[in-house]
Parts: C-alpha cells; structure tokens; sequence
C-alpha cells in the first residue's frame, strides 16, 4: 500500500511514491521560475503548476517498479498563501497568482492599520497583518482587478487548486485557512468580522477539513490521463512547510526549526498562538499551533551571491567554491554586513526594503561579500531567536532542514550567532515524506501519526557553537540590529 505525494514548491514541483510508513520509494521533479515584473511582485502562474505536476506524475509511473494498482491516496502540500482564482465552470480567473512573498498589497496593510487597532485584530486572526495573507491578496484583487473578483467563485491556495484539479472539490484546510487573515483562532473557523474589515466575500474562501481527511476523489478523465487508478481518495493537505516538519517527526511543544530552501523560517511549536507583531502562527497539520518568523530571502540571498559571482567571471561559480572563499575570511568579514531583505520582510513598517552592503572599504573582496552574505542571514534570523527568548520561549537546539543544509559554514555561523546546537536532519525529502504520512493516517493505514513520523536510527550531523566565535558574533548581532533599525521604513 502506497500514497502518491505531491509538493508544489517555489522553484521546483515535485511527486512522488510513498510507503505508509513514509519511505520514498520514487520521485519525480520538475524546475520552475518565479516571475516579479516589478519591485515587490513575485507571481507565477497556476496552469504551469498543473501542467508540471501532470508531467511529473506521468514521468513517475514511466519510471517507476512500484505497482501503480497499490496506490491508496494522494496528499499534496506547497507553497502557501498564493490565492488562485476559480469560476463556475472551474477554469482559472487568475493568470498570474501572486505568491507568498509578494509585496504588492502593503498599501492595504497600512490603511488596515491606520483604521483599526491591530492588537484587536490580533486577538481575533492569532497573527499581525502582512502582505502574505491570502485574504490581504484577494482585497488587492478586488480592488485593482475587480472583473477578475467578480467573475471568480473561490480562491484557492497553491496545493488546494492541485487538489481541486485532481477532484473537482473546493477545500482547504487549517494549515492555510489560518493564514488567511479571515481565520479566529480561538473557533478554529472563518471570522465574519474579519471579512467585513477586509471587504471581501467570505463564500469566496473553500470549506475547511483536517489536514488528513478525504476530501474527494480522483476524477476519472484526470486517472486516464495521468494512468493511475481511478477513484483514489484526495486528502485535505497542508502548507509545505508544516507537512515537513511532520515529515521529520518534529512535533511536541518546544521544538525549533530552521527551514532554509528559498526563504528561511525559524519555527517553534506551541500549544497555543505566541501574539506578538513580529510573530506569525499558523495551525500545524497535527495538534497545536507553529510560531515563526520568516526571511524571503534567507536561501536564495546565497543563490544570487553564487549567480553575482559567477556573472564577473568567465566560469560559473559554484556553492562549494563559494563556501571555500567564504571560509577564508575571518568573522565579521572584516567590518561588511549584509541586510539581507532583498525581498522585502514581513514586518509591516518594512515589506518594501532592499538588500545592501553596510560598512564595504577598499579592502573588501569578493570573498568578503560571500562571507558576509551568509554572516546577513544568520543574523537577522538571530535577532528574531533573540526575540523568541524575550518572549519567554526556552531554546535549547535547533533541527535545520532544508538544501541549505550542505552548507555547514552557513550552520556554523548559525550556531555560533545563536549560541544553540545546529542539528541538521538526513531526511532530504521532508514535504514528501509527511504527505505520505497525512495521507497514510487518515485512511486508517497507520493508526498513530506522531510516533510513526519520528525517524528511526538517525545519523543528524550536530553543529556546535563555539565559544569564542559567539562572543564576537554576539557584538556584531548588536551592530546587525542598530543598522535594521535605521533602515526600517526607508524604501518605500
């Protein structure tokens, strides 16, 4: 018995064969490229997720030994927040999806705030408003494309259009729903009231499962397609990052996670939503809730220091080549600091900011800028540790998945900015992993979810700080956090 996996990722789309018990017996991938036409927005476009998905899916039954007849569900997770428009008859309103870490809609966010206490908002949603959140989106939509929110039926996230491909169903689950902005943590349910600040239609959001129900059925013309068996039951899902940390038996209050592919999440599981304004919370795919704090750019500021360097030269650079650079200069690369929001952030005051060099002198070399690039993302994700421990939560290792992973200079910074244990996890297919698992669980072929997730006979490679090396990086995270003040709220 086998489930076929799915995750809809930023630049890749990704299917594979699952056991129940969540090995990957297969897998399939396919690249793609984001799109941002001008500063702040960053789309892509849904029919190409559908089209790489198929493709994907039919190069994993060519490929595959694994008996096709033996699978027993599909699960899908993905990128979060990007609302793709549905009609009546099903076809996409909405071309170009604006994804997760698009920016366009911040002049919503500030008339929002200036209309309302967010605090009070807070008190409702669990979380501060941002550009991020689907419902923000969508009012962006009404308001600019109004012909495109009139004539659209639902909006549905990334992995919640897949699904409704494979079944026809509009539905969601609790992982998304409670990052729409239109979400009450304290009813697990939409909020009217929140609708009403937003101005925008509540029946436009899909009906709401557990991440592990069967929500339909694989439609037959979609099974003759892709040649897989007909009527395979379709569970809810649940945002790719969530899905992960299940995929890698992270569960239980307490637990941190540093997420670094494209952007980097730092996550901590709770019971309950942490209500901060620098804080975020989203309904894990289990019990209880993920608190976090996200950098856009926290993998993909190494991809374009990478591309920066292999564009002055002749021959292409590679991660490895720039890591050797990297280690060659001494800790605080010799006075240059990178703010690495080249995406903007999350913070309200700050969705607009840029990445720059502080503090470049004519002694400053190429190596310096690569060093310095991964010193920049250590740090901001070490202020928002540092925010955490004031807010009460105890940290005492952090586990790092993610392509980043293969970078341990990057987790040795890490280590030493936070002065906390980096373990970085050998399950390379995560996402993959816990839809497997979701899926497994809620059609009654594993009977306990967390106890199955956690992985057996672990060989974590464990990153320690070093003393000496902490106590410099503990005086540049001060100097880091006097420059992130200064620029809040310049580009605008």
């Amino acid at each position: 018995m086998t489930i076929l996996a799915i995750d809809v990722g930023t630049q890749s789309i990704r299917a594979a064969i699952v056991s129940k018990d969540g090995k990957i017996l297969e897998i399939s991938q396919k690249q793609q490229e984001v799109d941002s036409p001008c500063p702040g927005w960053v789309q892509q476009r849904p029919q190409l997720w559908w089209d790489l998905i198929k493709q994907a899916i039919s190069e994993l039954v060519k490929k595959t030994k694994i008996d096709i007849n033996s699978i027993q569900g599909i699960s899908t997770c993905g990128q979060m927040h990007g609302p793709v428009g549905i009609d009546d008859h099903g076809e996409i309103t909405t071309e170009w999806t604006q994804i997760w870490m698009d920016k366009r809609c911040e002049n919503i966010c500030d008339k929002i705030k200036k209309e309302h206490d967010e605090s009070d908002l807070a008190n409702i949603t669990g979380n501060p408003i941002t550009t991020g959140w689907p419902g923000v989106k969508v009012r962006w939509i009404k308001d600019n494309q109004p012909e495109v929110y009139e004539k659209t039926k639902v909006f549905l996230v990334p992995k919640d259009f897949i699904n409704f491909k494979l079944t026809g169903v509009e539905a969601t689950d609790p992982s998304e729903a409670s990052g729409t902005y239109i979400y009450d943590f304290k009813s697990d349910s939409y909020n009217n009231q929140m609708a009403k600040i937003l101005d925008i239609d509540l029946s436009k959001f899909a009906p709401i499962s557990e991440s592990y129900e069967t929500i339909g059925y694989i439609k037959e013309e979609v099974s003759n397609e892709l040649r897989i068996p007909a009527n395979i039951p379709v569970v809810a899902g649940g945002g790719d990052f969530i899905v992960s940390l299940l995929g890698l038996g992270l569960v239980g209050e307490g637990t941190a996670v540093d997420m670094t592919g494209t952007s980097t999440l730092f996550v901590v599981h709770k019971d309950e939503p942490i209500i901060h304004p620098s804080v975020q919370n989203l309904r894990h795919v289990i019990k209880g809730w993920l608190s976090f704090t996200m950098l856009d750019t926290g993998g993909l500021s190494m991809k374009w220091c990478k591309d920066f360097l292999s564009s002055i030269g002749k021959e292409e650079i590679t991660y490895e080549q720039m890591i050797n650079m990297a280690n060659k200069i001494p800790i605080g690369s010799e006075g240059l600091i990178f703010y690495p929001y080249m995406l903007g952030e999350r913070r309200q005051e700050n969705t607009m900011a840029r990445g720059c060099f502080y503090g470049l002198t004519l002694n400053h070399n190429a190596a310096h800028l690569a060093r310095s690039v991964m010193e920049g993302v250590a740090l901001a994700i070490g202020k928002d540790v540092q925010n955490f421990r004031d807010l009460g939560v105890n940290l005492k290792q952090v586990f790092c998945i993610g392509g980043a992973t293969r970078n341990k200079l990057l987790y040795q910074i890490k280590a030493d900015v936070m002065q906390l244990p980096q373990i970085l996890t050998e399950e390379p297919e995560a996402s993959l992993r816990g839809c497997g698992l979701l899926a497994a669980f809620g059609l009654g072929l594993i009977k306990n979810l967390e106890e199955t997730a956690k992985l057996k006979d672990s060989n974590n490679i464990v990153i320690n700080p070093n003393k000496s090396s902490s106590e410099k990086y503990k005086k540049l995270l001060e100097e880091f956090k006097r420059m992130y003040e200064h620029l809040i709220g310049y580009w605008s």
